[in-house]
Order: structure tokens, then C-alpha cells, then sequence
């Protein structure tokens, strides 16, 4: 009986927390649909926009110190990409995007809209990506 409330809460904490990192995304389309497209592109493949976290900024983040590692406002255009790769030991959110110690996340843009959340890496929390037609 104990193991299977024990089992349950986890159930639920994973459940909220899932909940919570979705809420935090906004997406809007210009298409009218609330939703901009995305398509995943090759992580070894050429990008537009390429940033890095470096290791040891979530410790930094932590200590108190302001991380400035993205713009606030990213401005980009249908078929532009953009890569992040983390290099520290701590996943860290970034707009829309949650990227895992040592991983690496790469996305095209493939129709206009406005892409905001979150974000670990800005002075004021957030991250928008504003998607501009060709």
C-alpha cells in the first residue's frame, strides 16, 4: 500500500512539472492557427544563429550573478536555424527550448510567428524569437 502512494505521488509531481514547463511556452502563428511550425534540422548541420553555454553557468546562475548569454529578442527569418549547445553540467530553459547538460538543440524557422518562454540565460527570464516571413 505505502509503495503504491509513493509511487503515485511521483506520478504526480512528474505529471505538475510537465505541466509547469509547458505553460511557461507561448507560441503564436501568423497563419491564425495560435501556432508557429517548426522542423528540427542536423545539429552538425550550418546554422544562423549558434550559441553556447558555457560549463559552470548555472553554478554562476546560482551564486546570484546575471547570465547574459542570449538577446532578450531574437529576430529571425522563415528558413534561418538556430543552435544551442550546452556545455555545463545543468540543463537549462531557453524560450521554448530545454536543453539537457551536454546536449545540443537545433531548430529551422519554417513559418512567421512569435516564439517566447522562459529563459535561464537572460537578464529579465525570457526569450523571444520573432519569426519573420521571407
Amino acid at each position: 500500500m505505502r509503495r503504491g502512494l509513493v509511487v503515485g505521488a511521483v506520478v504526480l509531481v512528474a505529471a505538475v512539472a510537465a505541466v509547469a514547463v509547458f505553460a511557461v511556452v507561448r507560441l503564436t502563428g501568423d497563419d491564425g492557427t495560435g501556432a508557429a511550425q517548426l522542423q528540427v534540422v542536423d545539429a552538425e548541420g550550418e546554422v544562423d544563429h549558434d550559441y553556447v553555454i558555457p560549463a559552470g553557468t548555472q553554478d554562476r546562475r546560482r551564486r546570484g550573478e546575471t547570465i547574459e548569454i542570449m538577446p532578450a529578442r531574437l529576430d529571425v527569418r522563415v528558413g534561418e536555424s538556430i543552435r544551442i549547445t550546452n556545455d555545463d553540467d545543468a540543463g537549462a530553459f531557453v524560450g521554448i527550448f530545454y536543453v539537457g547538460a551536454g546536449e545540443v538543440v537545433s531548430m529551422r524557422f519554417t513559418t512567421p510567428g512569435t516564439l517566447s518562454g522562459a529563459c535561464d540565460l537572460t537578464p529579465d527570464g525570457e526569450f523571444t524569437i520573432e519569426v519573420a516571413p521571407v
